[in-house]
């Protein structure tokens, strides 16, 4: 092994300067984005009652595994306890989590409980086309409230919430897992066509639907595959559909699976936003455990989801406990890169750079404190009598979160006022040059 720095008894290896694939630190507007955002999010969600929780990072993989998807099984990052030799787990999912917690801390708690969190989770994505290995997430659970009521309230949620960011057009897609079940379900079929079922479904080919269940002896459900897989519906249009469809099913959709459903679009179509949801009874669920409603929320940024939610009553019988629930989580992650990319939009200026010699920063004082007063950011730059190699259009150019630049002029005479895409100010009085300065109050200018 090649010696990189020689000491007594010591053989080091070179440091890697690489940041892992798959996270990133987060820097500048984007960290402050994040942290007002969940602010606000987490306050708009304590004026419903819940009451935020902060999970822990790891969990022993026996105690968290029950609530898992099988399917991140294998993407856990793992880790043995020194202590106890037990095996941990980083968090891989927070529903889970919170499932297990509840379940286990307040099963002797007047119900329901409502819970609030904004933390991220931990997956290897090395093998899918996302390499995104840590999601930042804001959400919350609500725990022991079985009614659509209760589905109702975490629908409005997700949709107040997301003027939080905010959001162009957000639209919430709204389906239903016990119907998906009934509908797939062929107690006769092949492993293999009820495999080509489930894709079909999935991926709305109607022909290969109507083909599996007409070979399978099931032309009733052949006959629904256009109506359930082929169309996204306003609330009002599902309704009517799912009305229908529970009169003349004649079995092949029980009214269990369809009237809690039924219920819920009920509810919506009487809402004043229903144009902010529609029903795709064919949309893919984001995880295993959903057992009622489910939905994704999309928006105009970006054809990935920005939040995705449901009901999950049986989760909490994997810790041991019968606990209905519901509950959502926004996608942080997600949501930021789709802002990054907003066609037009400007970037997110909000420092002031203020350019002084030791001699000159007396006069700039005032300035700044003016200017911080007004709660406007100030960055106080020293350099060194004459020295010009730090330009103020370089500032702007270099900088994307400098929004102007302040100095006084070599001689003392005049103050030099720089803001970004405006022509170049000049003053002989500071008040003068800041009393039209975008976002100072005339008090704090004064």
């Amino acid at each position: 092994m090649k010696r990189s720095r020689e000491g007594p008894g010591e053989n080091l290896r070179v440091p890697s300067k690489t940041t892992p694939t798959g996270v990133s630190p987060v820097f500048s507007r984007t960290a402050r984005f994040r942290r007002e955002t969940t602010d606000r999010l987490l306050a708009l969600f304590s004026l419903y009652g819940y009451r935020e929780i902060i999970l822990p990072s790891f969990e022993y993989l026996d105690a968290i595994s029950p609530g898992l998807d099988p399917a991140i099984l294998p993407r856990l990052y793992l880790m043995q306890d020194r202590g106890s030799g037990q095996v941990l787990v980083l968090r891989p999912d927070a529903t889970a989590q919170i499932a297990r917690l509840s379940t286990q801390s307040f099963r002797d708690r007047m119900l329901p409980l409502r819970f609030s969190y904004s933390t991220s989770v931990f997956r290897d994505e090395n093998r899918t086309a996302s390499l995104l290995r840590e999601l930042h997430q804001t959400g919350l659970e609500l725990l022991g409230d079985a009614s659509f009521h209760a589905d109702l309230e975490v629908l409005d949620l997700c949709l107040l919430g997301s003027r939080v960011f905010p959001l162009d057009s957000p639209l919430l897609v709204l389906s239903h897992a016990p119907l998906q079940e009934e509908y797939l379900r062929l107690p006769d079929a092949s492993r293999e066509d009820l495999s080509a079922l489930r894709k079909a479904f999935y991926s709305r080919d109607i022909d290969a639907l109507v083909e599996i269940f007409t070979r399978n002896g099931s032309p009733e459900k052949a006959g629904m595959a256009s109506d359930l897989a082929g169309r996204v519906l306003p609330p009002e249009e599902a309704l009517d559909l799912l009305t229908t469809l529970s009169k003349k099913s004649a079995g092949s959709l029980s009214a269990s699976s369809l009237s809690p459903f039924i219920s819920l679009l009920q509810a919506v179509s009487g809402r004043s936003n229903p144009s902010e949801i529609r029903v795709d009874l064919a949309l893919s669920p984001p995880g295993p455990y959903y057992t009622g409603m489910f939905f994704r929320m999309y928006a105009r940024e970006s054809s990935t989801h920005m939040a995705s939610g449901g009901r999950y009553d049986r989760l909490g019988l994997a810790f041991g406990h019968d606990l209905p629930a519901v509950g959502f989580a926004y996608q942080i992650s997600h949501i930021e890169e789709a802002l990054r990319r907003r066609a037009g939009e400007s970037p997110d200026s909000s420092v002031v750079l203020v350019l002084h010699s030791g001699k000159d920063l007396s006069d700039l004082e005032p300035a700044i404190s003016r200017l911080r007063s007004g709660k406007i950011p100030v960055l106080s730059h020293h350099l060194p009598e004459g020295d010009l190699s730090f330009a103020p259009e370089e500032a702007l150019r270099e900088h994307e979160e400098i929004r102007a630049v302040l100095w006084k002029s070599n001689d003392g005479g005049k103050f030099f006022l720089l803001l970004r895409d405006l022509p170049l100010r000049t003053s002989a009085t500071l008040s003068d040059l800041l009393k039209d300065f975008p976002g100072l109050s005339p008090e704090s200018s004064r």
